[in-house]
């Protein structure tokens, strides 16, 4: 149980915030909660949370509100009308978990902070499941606030990173998820070359992901095989992991090659790859 003082707000109940949100509620803390749909706050309210109708009301109630949320609505719950910004609070801090832009960080960050609000962007990795069971992975950019907030994340987080100032977290996140894309070039070309060459898939899969080729993808594409039964895998392929950093490089004048080519080879599929196992059936290149 939980021996902080802080009382937590958490705004957005959907997949992983909803299993962050109860995760936190059973580890002790008080809780507010609000989400548009109010079937998702039912499970919350029936072990003890309460409800709030706006932001505002979520942050005058809290000492802490945490945030999952699509980013296109980040910045009107953090300043918007009835936003967190607009609540009669001393000594508040705003957690947002969403995946967002490092300038949409920066730029919540400093209208927070102008009205005495501190901020921690905080992006995690680690899907769904790894919300449930406590196992995210969580980018953090802001230090004062990182150190108040730390205990709260980790009861999320069994790896909470700090990276620098405001945005810094954001920036993290979208490394991370171009190196998971890098992840997903090699299952599949591995794959498709094991393909070519005669390899029962289901069983190369198996010894690939107990050797140095390793990787969370291929340990959940395995996962999902052998203990689910799982016959087609889809690959977890989205134009923004490689496009975001390609944006990134190109400010630099930076060239990523490999990830240039990630990108190239996803986008001629469509972004949608799936390894047949009862086929033993890769997808050709295109």
């Amino acid at each position: 149980m939980k021996t902080s003082s802080e009382h937590i707000g958490f705004i957005g109940l959907g997949n992983m915030g909803g299993a962050i949100a109860l995760r936190l509620l059973r580890a002790g803390y008080p809780m507010t909660v609000l989400d548009l749909d109010q079937d998702k706050m039912k499970g919350l309210t029936n072990e003890g949370a309460d409800v709030a109708a706006t932001p505002r009301e979520v942050a005058e109630r809290s000492t802490v509100v945490l945030a999952s949320l699509q980013p296109d609505v980040v910045e009107e719950v953090a300043c918007g009308k009835n936003g967190i910004a607009e609540a009669k609070k001393e000594n508040l801090a705003f957690v947002d978990l969403s995946s967002t832009t490092p300038e949409l960080a920066v730029e919540v960050s400093e209208s927070l902070r102008a009205r005495r609000i501190e901020m921690l962007d905080a992006p995690v990795s680690g899907a769904d499941i790894g919300a449930t069971n406590g196992n995210l992975t969580i980018f953090v950019g802001d230090y004062q606030t990182y150190q108040r907030c730390l205990p709260i994340l980790q009861h999320v987080g069994r790896m909470v990173t700090y990276l620098g100032k405001n945005g810094n977290g954001q920036i993290g996140k979208r490394i991370n998820q171009m190196m998971q894309a890098m992840s997903e070039l090699a299952i599949y070309e591995g794959m498709l070359l094991a393909k070519k060459m005669g390899l029962p898939l289901q069983m190369f899969a198996r010894a690939a992901s107990a050797g140095c080729a390793q990787t969370w993808r291929l340990d959940e594409l395995v996962d999902n095989v052998f203990n689910h039964g799982e016959k087609k895998h889809r690959l977890r392929l989205r134009p923004g992991r490689t496009g975001n950093a390609l944006k990134v490089a190109e400010q630099l004048g930076l060239k990523l090659e490999g990830t240039e080519a990630a990108h190239r080879v996803f986008s001629r599929h469509g972004w949608e790859i799936v390894i047949d196992f009862e086929r033993d059936d890769v997808p050709d290149p295109l």
